[in-house]
């Protein structure tokens, strides 16, 4: 009987638990780091449904969605989302020019020590997503070869 070298499968769970944080981070953004806070005039419900929180939210949603189920496109989703969400915070919140929506912490719009914990913590992340997603592609293309 011959064993057929098969790839190791990826870090699926590795990647669910840190699109999980990667979730609840973007949660916590919106309700405690900065917009819910900061802003005593914005509702809770119009915060969560803006466009690009709704987006970002429903992103990750599909992608821990997909790594439960272990489709094979769940790895390339979630690092999809994950540069999407570094592109992202880095244009609203890092460039310290105000454009658009956007709501640079540093500048005049000065961020606190909250604000900036909860910017770096999801760019952490989505970071990490992305290394342990090409960790497992070179460990898969190691196996095949």
């Amino acid at each position: 009987m011959t064993h057929l070298a098969t790839a190791p499968a990826p870090p699926t769970r590795r990647l669910l638990g840190l699109t999980g944080a990667l979730g609840a981070l973007l949660v916590l953004n919106l309700a405690v780091f900065d917009d819910l806070r900061i802003d005593p005039s914005a509702g809770v419900l119009e915060t969560f449904t803006k466009p690009q929180h709704l987006s970002s939210l429903v992103a990750v949603l599909v992608a821990a969605a997909l790594l439960m189920f272990k489709h094979r496109t769940a790895a390339r989703v979630a690092v999809a989302v994950a540069w999407i969400e570094i592109a992202a915070f880095s244009f609203f919140h890092v460039i310290p020019v105000e454009i658009g929506p956007s709501k640079p912490y540093w500048g005049d719009g000065m961020g606190d020590a909250l604000q900036w914990a909860g910017l770096l913590s999801i760019l952490a992340v989505s970071a990490a997503i992305v290394a342990v997603a090409r960790r497992g592609a070179v460990a898969r293309g190691a196996a095949l070869s």
